[in-house]
């Protein structure tokens, strides 16, 4: 089990969901129902996994569109800051760009950038902080798009756009603006 991942037990799935056993059981036939993963004989399951199956289970698409407002979308959906640190690692080898090169563009202090990519590093890596968050992800020409993640697949409510009025005119909706 990697440590930048985490995962759930068989009873913190069945708590998460308030189900039995039986139900999870049930629910793992299913083809689409992400597949544990065995370690010591026991079941755990990716928590990306998982929310990627309540998402989809809700009716949301989990598969990102290739542009929004006409900017490309240079990684996949982020939950937590391993995933956040491994897609500018893999932003900035797309760029072909150093680590070095990135301090250098980002104007951050040499060795900077390797130290938060290996944040996981025991006595090496680093989080980032609210000064460094810029400069990282500005030298790497990437923004952040934070979407709404439901905590709980059953408690999800896609959000319709207002319904138009039929008998107003774009003029008159210019109007009241």
């Amino acid at each position: 089990m990697k440590k930048a991942e985490q995962y759930l037990s068989f009873p913190d799935f069945c708590e998460r969901f308030r189900i039995t056993r039986r139900t999870l059981y049930r629910w793992m036939a299913d083809e689409t129902f992400p597949k544990p993963v065995v370690v010591n004989k026991r079941r755990y399951f990716k928590l990306a996994d998982i929310e990627k199956w309540e998402l989809q289970r809700s009716g949301v698409d989990t598969d990102l569109p290739a542009d929004i407002d006409g900017l490309p979308v240079v990684s996949k959906v982020i939950t937590d800051y391993n995933q956040f640190a491994d897609a500018l690692r893999k932003r900035r080898e797309a760029m072909k760009i150093t680590c070095a090169e990135l301090d250098m563009l980002a104007g951050m202090q040499e060795g900077y950038s390797n130290k938060l990519e290996n944040h996981h590093r025991p006595g090496f890596g680093r989080g980032v902080g609210k000064d460094t968050f810029p400069l990282w992800i500005g030298g790497l020409r990437v923004g952040i798009i934070l979407v709404d993640l439901p905590r709980r697949a059953n408690k999800f409510k896609a959000k319709a756009p207002p319904p138009e009025d039929p008998g107003s005119t774009p003029a008159q909706e210019n109007a009241h603006a």
